[in-house]
């Protein structure tokens, strides 16, 4: 057995939306002589969680995961053969949330959110089985509340929300077919095939999270993500522009969606901004900001610096606008997040975090303060 050098919890998750090769980014890896490698990763995060409403009933002290679940993976590598490489990844997420017996429902069960292989060579890379999203998949990767826990709060869900609906939709995982360029000197594209069913973006903020059309279609969804990463003596930056479309012959409508963003990093410094626009129609929606059709506009921006490597002290600030026909006049949602994200070692990462989200159309006003971390392997 050996150990292979440490990567961030973001490298993990982004394994997955980007499609690397899990054991690629994996901590703990057991070789054979053929060639062949197996390997484990994962987290462990568990934060305290106050939220304090507007209204004093709705003010909860919770024990919780924060936006990320617990995730065990297992990956296996295969020796490059004829010029190709192949790999495979399974992860599982079981909640720390609640008590090993809920009424009226399962606050424990595992979740599965990745299930795919892939297959590599000069040509690119092909991704077939159910991984991160790339429509969104950047957003939720480079906001800062991916390490802590943002919103979403008092629920019964595996996770909290972070800044989806407050920011930028939901990637989800999806079962999908996808394709990605090789590097081309900081470019890559990547084109992905997904199937139609959960929700296709998110509707808005809300105590119920991320909705949409839950059900299975005759309409495949379609995703594309253009990207654009270098370096600098001092530092590095990346853009991206991501887009979906699915034709729904059963509402009579299509739904479309683009985001566009990138990063900087500078001399400690660290900026983030993202600006995302929408447009779908469903048949239903749990969200009072919708009736049937909808059509929004959501951004991010975000700074922080890190200190000595291994500090970071970041705030952002999200809005959504909703633009719906069905609504009298525009609505809008707000949240602001500051946090602190500390890495004792490389296994070790401790979280403090206040958020602060307004919803015009819920009237929601609630600031809500949460401390803990992971502990990662």
């Amino acid at each position: 057995m050996k150990s292979l050098k440490k990567t961030t919890l973001a490298s993990l998750v982004g394994a997955a939306a980007l499609a690397t090769a899990g054991a690629a980014n994996a901590t703990i890896v057991v070789g054979g002589e053929n060639g062949y490698e197996f390997s484990v990763d994962g987290n462990i995060n568990q934060f305290f969680v106050h939220t304090d409403a507007d209204n004093a009933s709705d003010n909860i002290n919770e024990v919780r995961n924060g936006l990320l679940p617990t995730f065990f993976g297992f990956n296996v590598s295969a020796p490059e053969i004829n010029g190709l490489k192949i790999g495979a990844r399974v992860s599982i997420s079981p909640s720390t949330n609640g008590t090993s017996y809920v009424a009226g429902g399962d606050q424990n069960a595992m979740e599965q959110r990745e299930a795919f292989a892939t297959v590599e060579g000069s040509f690119g890379q092909v991704l077939m089985g159910k991984a991160l999203g790339l429509y969104g998949s950047h957003n939720i990767l480079t906001e800062q509340t991916l390490y802590g826990v943002g919103y979403g709060t008092g629920n019964n869900g595996q996770t909290t929300l972070g800044g989806i609906g407050f920011g930028y939709d939901y990637a989800d995982w999806r079962s999908q077919f996808r394709y990605t360029t090789p590097d081309m000197n900081g470019f890559k594209a990547a084109f992905a095939v997904v199937d139609s069913a959960g929700p296709a973006v998110n509707l808005g903020p809300g105590p119920t999270g991320p909705i949409g059309d839950n059900s299975d279609s005759e309409d495949l969804r379609y995703e594309a993500d253009l990207s654009y990463a270098g370096a600098f003596d001092s530092g590095s930056y990346m853009l991206w522009l991501s887009g979906v479309t699915q034709q729904q012959d059963d509402l009579d409508d299509d739904h479309r969606a683009w985001t566009v963003g990138g990063t900087l990093k500078v001399s400690g410094f660290e900026f983030m901004a993202q600006y995302s626009d929408a447009e779908n129609s469903y048949a239903q929606s749990a969200n009072p900001l919708v009736d049937d059709s909808v059509e929004y506009d959501q951004y991010v921006v975000q700074a922080g610096y890190r200190f000595a490597g291994t500090t970071l002290v970041s705030a952002n600030y999200s809005e959504l606008k909703d633009d719906s026909p069905s609504v009298g006049s525009d609505d809008t949602a707000e949240r602001i997040t500051a946090g602190i994200y500390h890495d004792v070692n490389s296994n070790l990462k401790l979280v403090a975090e206040y958020t602060k989200i307004e919803n015009d159309a819920e009237t929601i006003d609630a600031d809500i303060f949460a401390l803990g971390g992971f502990v990662t392997w």
